[in-house]
C-alpha cells in the first residue's frame, strides 16, 4: 500500500508540470481579456487558478490509485486441441538467417518514445518523491521561521496611544468592520502590517506613527483594515501552503504574486471610496516609501518592499480608468476560459495515467516456432512430415451499437429566488448605480436626481459653464461638469494640453493631470531634457512622483545621464538624489547602471557602511 501511495503522488508531480502550464496559459489569457483596471476579478482569477494548481495533483494521484487498485479481468486465448504427432522443426539454413526482418514486425520491435520515457520516470518516482519532500520540509521550516518572526514583533509592540486607537475604530466602522482590532507599535517594522484572522492586529512603524501627515496615516491605516475586511490574512494562508506543497512549479509562484499584486490592488480602491480620493491617496503611498527608505538608512538594513510596484500603483491610482471591466459578459468569458484549463487537463490526465510503462504485447501469428539453432549432422529426423500450418480465421468484426435513443432534455428547474439583499450590499449598489449615473447623465439633456443637482450646485456649475465644456469638445455629463469645476480645468488649459500630445485628452484623464499640476511649462521642462514623446499616462506619473528638472540635471552632473522615463520613476521612487551619489562617490563606489544603484540604495548601503566594511582589520 506504502508502494501505491509513494507511486501516485509522484506521478501526480510528474503530471502537475504540464497541467500547471495549462492553467498558468489560460490565467493569462483571462488576465489579458480582463485588462489591468478590474483588480477585484483578476484577484478572483489568480485564486481560482491557484484553486486548481492544488486540486490537479490530488485529483492525479486518487485516478492513478484507483486505476492501479481496480480488478482487471484476465486475457484468455482459447486454443483447439489437436492431436499432432511430434515433430522437429526444420531447419534454417544460416544464409536466411542473415535476413532483415520484415518491415511489419521490425516497427513492432522497439519501444515507443513516450513509453520509455514513462518507464523511466516510473523508475526514479522514489528519488523525485524524496526530493519533493525534503523541499517541503525546507520550505515549511523558512515559513515557520517568519511566523515566529511576526509573533514575536507583535509580543513586543507596544499599544498606540488612545487617540489613535479611537482613530482606528472610527475608520473600522466605516468599512463595517465587527471585530474589535488592536493597533500596536513597533520600533522594527518599515512598513505597516497586519497580522491575524480572529483577533486581527495592525502593526504601525513608530517613524511612521511621527512622521506622516494625520490625514496621510488615516490612508494608511484604511488600507491595512481593507486587508481585514477581505480576510486577506486566511487567504494568505492558504496560499503560502500551496506555495509550500508545489514550491518547484514556476506558474504557482508566478499566480503567487499576480494575488499579491492584486490584493494590494483592491485595497488601494477600497481605502480610496472610503477616503478623500485617489490623488490624497497616491501622495500618502509615495510619503509612506519615503519615510521608510530614511528609516533604513538610520537603521539596519531591510528588504525591499517596492519592486517597481509603488509606481505601478501610484499610475494605477492617478491614472483615469479608461476601461474597466464592468461587464458581467467579459467577466464570464474569463472565468469560462480559466475553467476550461481544468476540463482540458481531466481527460489529458486520464489518457497519461491509462498508458502502461510496459514493452507492447508481440503481434507476431501463433505459429509452430521453428528452432534456430542448426542440428548436428549426425542427427537423424523423423518420417512422419510435418502437418500444415493450421489457417487462422479472422474474428468477424464486431456489428456497430445501435443508436442510442434520443432523449429530450429536462426542462430547466425553477431558479430558486435570490435571497434579500443585506443592507450593504443595497448601499453599495446604490452608490455603483449613482457613479454609472453620473457618467451617462447628461446636463440640460436628462432629467437630474436630487443628489445631481446638489453636486452641480456645489461645484459651481452655471448654464454658461455647461456651454463652455460642450464647446470644448467634451459631453456636459455630471461627472464631466463636477470634475472639471473642482479640478479647474479652463479652455486654454484642456487646448494647450491637446495641442501638447495631438490628441484630445479624456475628461477624467485631463481632471487627474490639472490636480497633479501638469502645466504647459513643466511638459516644456521635461521636452527639453529628452521627454516629449513620452506618452501622457506616464508624463502624469512622472508628476505624481515628483520629477522635475532640477532633480534631472543633478543627476545628470553627477554622472546619471540620458535616463529613461522608466528608470528616472525608479531612482525617484527611492529617493535617489545626487547628494546620495556624491556620497557613493566618495566612498569610492561608482554604480554603472540604474539597476546597480536601485539595488544599493533598496538595501541601505550608504558611505558609512562601506567606509566600515573597507576599513582595514587590526
Amino acid at each position: 500500500m506504502n508502494g501505491l501511495v509513494l507511486e501516485a503522488v509522484g506521478w501526480a508531480l510528474v503530471h502537475l508540470v504540464w497541467q500547471g502550464a495549462l492553467v498558468a496559459v489560460a490565467l493569462a489569457l483571462a488576465l489579458r481579456w480582463v485588462g489591468r483596471r478590474s483588480a477585484n476579478l483578476r484577484y478572483a482569477l489568480a485564486c481560482g487558478a491557484l484553486g486548481i494548481m492544488l486540486a490537479l495533483p490530488v485529483a492525479t494521484a486518487w485516478r492513478h490509485a484507483s486505476r492501479a487498485v481496480e480488478p482487471r479481468p484476465a486475457r484468455t486465448v482459447s486454443v483447439a486441441r489437436t492431436a499432432v504427432a511430434p515433430v522437429t522443426a526444420p531447419v534454417m539454413p544460416p544464409a536466411l538467417m542473415d535476413l532483415p526482418a520484415p518491415r511489419h514486425l521490425a516497427k513492432a520491435a522497439p519501444l515507443p518514445r513516450l513509453d520509455g520515457l514513462l518507464q523511466q520516470v516510473g523508475e526514479h518516482l522514489p528519488w523525485l518523491v524524496l526530493a519533493w519532500g525534503l523541499g517541503v520540509a525546507a520550505s515549511s521550516l523558512r515559513l515557520l521561521k517568519g511566523w515566529m518572526g511576526l509573533r514575536r514583533q507583535v509580543d513586543e509592540a507596544v499599544h498606540a496611544s488612545w487617540e489613535w486607537q479611537q482613530r482606528l475604530e472610527v475608520l473600522a466602522r466605516r468599512l463595517n468592520l465587527t471585530r474589535p482590532v488592536r493597533l500596536l507599535v513597533s520600533s522594527k517594522l518599515d512598513v505597516p502590517s497586519t497580522l491575524g484572522w480572529l483577533k486581527p492586529v495592525v502593526l504601525v512603524p513608530t517613524a511612521t506613527l511621527t512622521g506622516l501627515a494625520v490625514r496621510e496615516l488615516e490612508l494608511v491605516l484604511a488600507h491595512e483594515l481593507a486587508h481585514i475586511r477581505r480576510h486577506d490574512f486566511a487567504v494568505n494562508v492558504v496560499q503560502t501552503l500551496v506555495e509550500t506543497l508545489l514550491f518547484y512549479h514556476p506558474a504557482v509562484w508566478w499566480m503567487s504574486q499576480v494575488i499579491r499584486v492584486e490584493r494590494e490592488n483592491c485595497c488601494d480602491d477600497l481605502a480610496v471610496r472610503q477616503g478623500p480620493g485617489a490623488l490624497p491617496y497616491a501622495r500618502a503611498l509615495t510619503a509612506l516609501e519615503a519615510l521608510r527608505l530614511q528609516g533604513m538608512e538610520a537603521g539596519g538594513p531591510a528588504l525591499s518592499a517596492l519592486g517597481g510596484s509603488l509606481k505601478d500603483r501610484v499610475r494605477r491610482l492617478v491614472v483615469a480608468p479608461a476601461s474597466r471591466c464592468s461587464s458581467r459578459w467579459a467577466a464570464g468569458v474569463s472565468i469560462v476560459t480559466l475553467a476550461s484549463s481544468l476540463a482540458l487537463a481531466a481527460p489529458l490526465t486520464a489518457l497519461a495515467v491509462q498508458q502502461p510503462a510496459k514493452a507492447p504485447e508481440s503481434k507476431a501469428p501463433a505459429a509452430p516456432a521453428a528452432s534456430a539453432m542448426p542440428k548436428p549432422h549426425g542427427t537423424a529426423s523423423a518420417a512422419v512430415p510435418a502437418p500444415a500450418p493450421l489457417a487462422v480465421l479472422a474474428a468477424p468484426p464486431a456489428p456497430p451499437p445501435a443508436p442510442a435513443p434520443v432523449v429530450a432534455p429536462a426542462p430547466n428547474p425553477a431558479p430558486a429566488p435570490n435571497p434579500a439583499p443585506s443592507p450593504k450590499e443595497k448601499a453599495r449598489a446604490a452608490r455603483k448605480d449613482a457613479e454609472d449615473a453620473d457618467e451617462k447623465t447628461r446636463v440640460g439633456v436628462d432629467p437630474l436626481s436630487v443628489d445631481q443637482l446638489v453636486a452641480l450646485k456645489i461645484a459651481g456649475v452655471t448654464p454658461e459653464v455647461v456651454e463652455r465644456i460642450s464647446a470644448m469638445g467634451y459631453e456636459p455629463t455630471v461627472e464631466t461638469l463636477v470634475g472639471f469645476q473642482h479640478a479647474g480645468v479652463t479652455p486654454d488649459y484642456a487646448k494647450s494640453m491637446t495641442d501638447r500630445f495631438g490628441r484630445s485628452i479624456p475628461a477624467g484623464q485631463l481632471v487627474a493631470m490639472k490636480h497633479m499640476g501638469v502645466t504647459p511649462e513643466w511638459l516644456g521642462q521635461m521636452a527639453a531634457l529628452g521627454y516629449g514623446k513620452e506618452d501622457s499616462d506616464d508624463l502624469l506619473a512622472a508628476k505624481a512622483m515628483n520629477i522635475n528638472a532640477a532633480w534631472l540635471n543633478e543627476l545628470k552632473a553627477a554622472g546619471f545621464a540620458n535616463l529613461t522615463l522608466d528608470e528616472a520613476l525608479q531612482l525617484r521612487a527611492m529617493s535617489v538624489d545626487a547628494k546620495y551619489l556624491r556620497e557613493l562617490d566618495a566612498a569610492g563606489v561608482k554604480p554603472a547602471t540604474v539597476d546597480e544603484l536601485v539595488r544599493l540604495r533598496a538595501s541601505g548601503v550608504d558611505e558609512d557602511f562601506i567606509r566600515r566594511m573597507q576599513k582595514p582589520r587590526k
